[in-house]
């Protein structure tokens, strides 16, 4: 069908851009909210609770959990020398 056949179903209210209307858009986001606030930065506060560090049974875990580690790996590893003989 040729672009002259194509009928003009009229402009889509959306597609319409109404300049004043974005220009009050643009502006209310681009302006700070007071006068005050214009030339200094924000301090944000960080909200996430403190990790504390004091977990007395940590060394133990650490050391359990090489244990069980070294003993995977050796059991794999003879695991593969049985089964390559």
């Amino acid at each position: 069908m040729a672009l002259w056949q194509i009928q003009d179903r009229g402009t889509d209210p959306q597609s319409t851009a109404n300049p004043a209307l974005a220009q009050v858009i643009l502006e209310a986001l681009i302006m700070p909210n007071g006068k005050a606030e214009e030339g200094r930065l924000r301090v944000v506060r960080d909200e996430r609770p403190e990790e504390v560090d004091d977990d007395p049974m940590g060394p133990a875990r650490g050391i359990v959990n090489g244990l069980r580690l070294s003993v995977t790996l050796w059991s794999f590893i003879a695991l593969v020398v049985l089964l390559t003989r």
